[in-house]
């Protein structure tokens, strides 16, 4: 994955938000714009949060998210999955847990750095409306395996990231969602950035 790449996921976003506006308008216009500036200019670290507005109007929701990432400045990319948790709290404030595994590779000039953690994350949210939410939170490493040397625990503070994320929900029937998320995520221990997507299923309850 080149930077040249991870520029063209960036402008592929910045249309599907386009289409997204002219389709539904105003309503969710706003959060849209803000999230395409802000990976804009972003210095565009390992990517691992999963968040998802509340999409079956349920108090709790359990689900799961598939994601995909890129490190642009390293020239890596990620991808992962997530067992998640949101908990509704007044029908606006989400507070959203989840425990991802992520799988980075990095090329290197004689071959390639791959490694696999475990991260539990929480992120505390925002329902703009019924279908768009935003959200900060934090996730901290908790075992990862380098290059197959096997699984070790992550030292406290070796691995603590930070995100800012923005979720639309795509289709919703019943107890059961599916929705659309964006997010940066910065690795404050080293230093880097990431830009992820996720595509995440709910069952509410």
């Amino acid at each position: 994955m080149r930077t040249d790449d991870a520029r063209e996921h960036v402008s592929a976003g910045a249309l599907w938000a386009h289409h997204l506006m002219r389709q539904n308008g105003l309503r969710i216009a706003l959060p849209l714009v803000a999230a395409v500036l802000l990976l804009l200019v972003s210095n565009i670290a390992h990517a691992a949060m999963s968040f998802r507005p509340a999409t079956t109007g349920y108090a709790n929701e359990i689900g799961v998210s598939l994601s995909y990432g890129v490190k642009p400045e390293k020239d890596s990319w990620f991808w992962g999955y997530a067992p998640d948790y949101i908990r509704v709290i007044n029908e606006k404030w989400l507070i959203n847990v989840s425990l991802a595994y992520d799988k980075d590779t990095e090329p290197k000039e004689m071959g390639r750095k791959v490694t696999e953690s475990w991260t539990p994350s929480v992120i505390l949210g925002y329902q703009l409306n019924p279908r768009v939410a935003v959200g900060a939170g934090l996730g901290h490493g908790m075992i990862d395996n380098k290059d197959g040397a096997g699984w070790n625990s992550v030292k406290l503070g070796d691995d603590l990231t930070g995100a800012l994320a923005l979720a639309v929900t795509i289709w919703s029937k019943g107890r059961q969602g599916l929705a659309l998320s964006v997010s940066l995520e910065h690795n404050i221990s080293d230093n880097v950035a990431s830009i992820s997507t996720d595509l995440g299923y709910g069952w509410g309850f």
